[in-house]
């Protein structure tokens, strides 16, 4: 696979390859789209929680409480 990066970027990588962290512009790039996935899967969980966060576990059907009901 072939990747294009805009100048600044391309030059981060590098910078990221002298300092010695990665051995190559690959796993720099591989790095990246890990904690790009890790936070998109963080993002993910964390609107599940909110959207389940009112949900009574007693509820089988996932039916509002009496106390959600209220308003």
């Amino acid at each position: 696979m072939k990747v294009s990066l805009p100048s600044a970027l391309k030059g981060f990588v590098c910078s990221q390859v002298k300092s010695g962290e990665f051995d190559d512009a690959s796993e720099v790039v591989g790095q990246a789209l890990r904690l790009l996935r890790e936070a998109h899967e963080n993002k993910a969980m964390a609107e599940m929680r909110i959207a389940f966060a009112g949900v009574d576990a007693s509820c089988v059907k996932g039916e509002p409480t009496a106390r959600h009901r209220a308003f």
